[in-house]
């Protein structure tokens, strides 16, 4: 994998197969993300003598979806917050030292998006169809339109189309940009890094958080409720903050007004249509 041994070299206490401690820990940090959201989803169903969670029923998904997604970003926020202080501390060792709060931070996001495409009503069903709760978790279409096998093959085609976009670019990226660059190895030591002039980055600035966008699009086709467009804007609202006070913050202090320049002539998630075949010429 691209960007291996860079990322192998900045962690230098974890070599061999000990690196993949690293792994199982996102890996658990990403599960128990999803369990915490599947339970708070169930939770007015699990205690349904609370007055206070019966109240609140039709917002805990969006709750414990903002909640995870709200650590999860203060964890990666830690990473540059700290960064001065862990490299005067340990020098070289300083990205090893704070590499703890990506994999704990960057898991969360994501599982965020999983979350997204598993039913509400996962842990503990539904009783009462006709509560607020169900008509948010269920298919619009269930609610205002009759069994359509059309619109039904319509949103398949959709969710299909969108989320394998959205896979193809994150993977692309990767293979094109590095896992040492997805790992952010370069907020520690940025005169290491290369300039990237590929040509993705006259279509979008940011191609990695444009294709996680896509994937949660797919997941508003696959599951078609409220609550997946919501979790959609949650996410949007999330990276959109994540981006303008920390990450193109950094970027912005980096390279001053040449990328001040740059954000207002380049969209950061969406592409425009004039850039169509460009963006196609990137991924295929």
């Amino acid at each position: 994998m691209k960007g291996i041994e860079k990322l192998r070299e900045k962690l230098p206490d974890y070599q061999g197969k000990i690196i993949f401690k690293f792994l199982i820990v996102a890996i658990l940090v990403f599960l128990g993300s999803i369990l915490v959201q599947l339970l708070v989803d169930s939770l007015p169903r699990i205690f349904k003598k609370n007055e206070i969670l019966q109240i609140i029923a039709p917002f805990t998904p969006l709750i414990g979806s903002l909640t995870i997604l709200t650590i999860g970003l203060t964890l990666v926020y830690s990473f540059w917050r700290t960064r001065n202080k862990k490299l005067s501390e340990f020098g070289e060792l300083g990205y090893q030292k704070a590499f703890k709060f990506v994999v704990s931070g960057i898991p969360m996001v994501i599982s965020i998006i999983i979350h997204s495409f598993i039913p509400t009503d996962f842990i503990v069903p539904f009783e009462d169809n006709q509560s607020i709760t169900s008509y948010l978790a269920n298919p619009i279409s269930n609610i205002f339109f009759n069994y359509s096998l059309v619109l039904l093959t319509s949103r398949v085609i959709l969710f299909l189309l969108f989320t394998g976009l959205g896979i193809t670019v994150i993977l692309k990226a990767l293979m094109i940009f590095g896992i040492d660059n997805m790992a952010l190895v370069y907020v520690y030591f940025p005169k290491e890094s290369t300039l990237q002039n590929h040509e993705i980055y006259s279509v979008l600035r940011h191609p990695t958080y444009h294709g996680l966008t896509l994937i949660l699009i797919g997941c508003i086709f696959l599951r078609f409720s409220v609550y997946s467009m919501a979790y959609l804007l949650i996410f949007l609202i999330g990276i959109n903050l994540h981006l303008k006070f920390v990450e193109e913050k950094e970027l912005i202090q980096r390279f001053g007004r040449d990328y001040q320049e740059y954000r207002k002539s380049v969209p950061a998630l969406f592409f425009r249509l004039k850039d169509f075949k460009k963006y196609f010429l990137f991924l295929f």
